[in-house]
């Protein structure tokens, strides 16, 4: 899976921005880092509702978000994807093809899924 041109201009952009400037006056601690783990955290719950809801067991639709959150925290994937962020961004910061792809590979190796498809 390759980054759109939409997401690599999007990326390359954000400090020039209307949006980067709000994200610099809502929060002085946005760094490359904290959205990057942000979109990789959302990612991965936002994929785990889905294999949820796609089981025939699975809880109600309201319960579906509240729990792929708890399993995000209990499984220790957050731990593992803070790590595995900051990796990719320490060695891929200033390339942007190379820390998006860094990062989708932070997704795929972490999907909560996983643990019941194997």
């Amino acid at each position: 899976m390759v980054p759109t041109p939409f997401l690599k201009r999007h990326i390359q952009s954000q400090s020039n921005n209307a949006i980067g400037d709000k994200l610099n006056i809502l929060s002085q601690d946005a760094t490359t880092q904290s959205i990057a783990e942000h979109g990789v955290r959302c990612l991965l719950i936002f994929e785990y509702c889905y294999f949820l809801l796609q089981n025939e067991k699975c809880p109600a639709e309201q319960d579906v978000i509240p729990l792929a959150i708890k399993e995000y925290k209990g499984f220790n994937v957050a731990a593992t994807v803070h790590q595995a962020v900051e990796t990719a961004v320490q060695q891929h910061d200033q390339d942007v093809d190379e820390l998006c792809q860094a990062l989708l590979q932070v997704v795929l190796q972490n999907r909560m899924s996983h643990r019941y498809l194997a």
